[in-house]
Parts: structure tokens; C-alpha cells; sequence
């Protein structure tokens, strides 16, 4: 792998030089720093399974219809190429950003930019998005049983912190609050799919976010909750009101959409208890109790803003 990154680099003028390794394909890609001046991303077509590959032919189509022109949020694309078998993209590299510069004036500027993702039109990626199921489709193909089973496995560990009644009550009504939050009036918009802090870089003061290969189509403000909830996660001190009532005002700001401000929360609370029950728990497994406990609260509470 090393030696065709080396070759695709060379054989396009990029650089002579050792690609130095920054991951090792466990996401699907292999990721390298070259020259300490671009980020290089290569991905092959598997034989098998071809689900995790298709996410870095939309990021390869996305960065096609949209780098370079102006939204000056997305990374700089300054070589890519790809064919039935590869993919191989060159990025300018940014300035990565710590934990504790996520102040609440960096929040709002990101809940900012996720209003600017959510307003661009969609008919141009929508013709060549690979999954047409769209952002979120892993809710559907992913077995709630397995979700639920992971939970109970963290009851057993922590009886005495997680209401083993509330759970089946949680599972019970899991379809039914999906079908809810459904008919909530928020569009369908292009979502960034893995919209959270760590995906944030700098650029001389401008913020940019990387990592599209989870860019698909879907409900705008499920960017906004997942960012709560991963940003929490990871320690940044979370504003959730404040972070919700920015991107509504963006999003007034940026699009003709007019949406209740009470919709917004209802979608931000059914977006993290999906995230929540059918994702957290097979990550938790190894968790201490403080941070199974920050997951699990924030469900209960988002289970119990949609049922009551």
C-alpha cells in the first residue's frame, strides 16, 4: 500500500519523498502525511463488501462538485484521481485544534458552519450519491436487537446506575419514536455525518471540517446533535442550548426555511437517542461508569423529552 501511495505521488509530480503513515486502514482508508505540507487519503475497492468503500467515492464526488469553489470551509483538494479500483485524494494540511480551545465562541462558530453544510443545494451530489438510502441509513441496517443486547450487558456491569425497566421501555418504543420524529417539519439537507470536534481544523483563523466520507443527504440538525454529543464525550464543555438556538438562527440566516425553535430541540433529542441506543453501547463496553453514565443520562433524558 505504502509503495502505490509513493508511486501515485511521484508518478503526479506531488512529492519524491516517504509518505510518512498516519492511519492504517482500519476506517476503510489508509491516510498519510506528506512532506508535512498535504494530507493524503487512499482507499481500494475491496472484493467483497463494498459499503465502507462507496463512503470515500461520495467523499472523492463530493470533493469534485464542491473544493475550490466558495465554500471555504472545506479542505483544499489539490490532487485526486480515481478508478473502478482506487481511490487517492491530496489535501492541503491544516492545523489540527486541541480540546481546550473549544470555547463557547468556537461552538457557535461551528454550529455557524453546520448551517452553511446544511443550506447548499443537494441536486448535484444527489445524482451521483453511491448509498441512496441516504445519511442515517446505518439506523436501518443495523440490528436494534444487537443494540439492545449491548445495553443490557452494561445493566448487568451497573445495576445499580442503569434501570433495566427503563431500557425495555426504551427499546419498546425505539420504532415508534423514529416514525415520530419523521413527521417533524425539519428538510432533508446535505449532512456532514460525522460532524464533531475532532473533525475541526484551522486555517489562519478560518474553520474548516475534513472528513466527508459520511456526507449524505438527511436531516441537517442530527450534525448539530451528534457534535453534543461526541463533543461531550471527549470532555468539551457543551452549551446544548446554546449551541441549538445559534444554528437556528444560522440556518433562519442562510436558507428560507422557517422552523420552529421547539422542533429543532425535539429532532436534537430524537437524534440522540437514536445515535445513543443503537450505537453507544457496543463503544461503552470497556467504559468506566462516569462515561457510561454521561451517554446514558443524556439518552434517558432525550427518551423522556419524546415521550412525555
Amino acid at each position: 500500500m505504502l509503495e502505490r501511495v509513493k508511486e501515485l505521488l511521484e508518478q503526479h509530480g506531488i512529492s519524491k519523498n516517504q509518505p510518512l503513515p498516519i492511519t492504517n486502514g482500519a476506517s476503510g482508508a489508509f491516510v498519510f502525511d506528506i512532506d508535512g505540507k498535504y494530507i493524503a487519503k487512499y482507499a481500494r475497492k475491496p472484493e467483497r463488501d463494498t459499503k465502507i468503500y462507496n463512503m470515500f467515492v461520495n467523499e472523492y464526488n463530493f470533493y469534485q462538485l464542491y473544493s475550490g469553489k466558495c465554500y471555504d470551509f472545506i479542505p483544499n483538494v489539490v490532487f485526486q484521481t480515481a478508478n473502478q479500483d482506487e481511490i487517492f485524494i491530496v489535501m492541503q494540511k491544516y492545523t489540527a485544534i486541541n480540546h481546550n480551545e473549544w470555547n463557547d465562541d468556537l461552538q457557535k462558530r461551528a454550529m455557524q458552519l453546520c448551517a452553511r453544510i446544511n443550506s447548499i443545494n443537494i441536486d448535484n451530489f444527489n445524482t451521483v450519491l453511491q448509498d441512496k438510502s441516504g445519511y442515517g441509513s446505518d439506523y436501518d441496517t443495523y440490528p436494534l436487537t444487537v443494540s439492545f443486547e449491548n445495553w443490557r450487558l452494561l445493566q448487568n456491569k451497573f445495576p445499580e446506575h442503569i434501570d433495566a425497566a427503563l431500557l425495555n421501555s426504551m427499546y419498546e418504543d425505539f420504532t415508534a419514536i423514529n416514525l415520530y420524529a419523521e413527521q417533524l417539519p425539519i428538510p432533508k439537507t446535505l449532512c456532514h455525518g460525522d460532524f464533531h470536534p475532532q473533525n475541526f481544523l484551522m486555517d489562519c483563523g478560518k474553520l474548516l471540517i475534513c472528513d466527508w466520507q459520511t456526507v449524505g443527504i438527511g436531516r441537517g440538525i442530527s450534525d448539530v446533535a451528534f457534535f453534543i454529543s461526541r463533543g461531550s464525550d471527549m470532555g468539551v464543555p457543551i452549551n446544548q442550548n446554546m449551541l441549538i438556538e445559534e444554528y437556528h438562527k444560522s440556518m433562519l440566516k442562510f436558507t428560507d426555511e422557517k422552523i420552529e425553535l421547539s422542533d429543532f430541540y425535539k429532532n436534537v433529542a430524537a437524534s440522540d437517542f437514536f445515535v445513543s441506543f443503537k450505537f453507544w453501547a457496543e463503544h461503552l463496553q470497556s467504559s468506566d461508569i462516569s462515561r457510561v453514565l454521561s451517554i446514558y443520562n443524556s439518552m434517558v433524558n432525550s427518551y423522556k423529552i419524546l415521550t412525555h
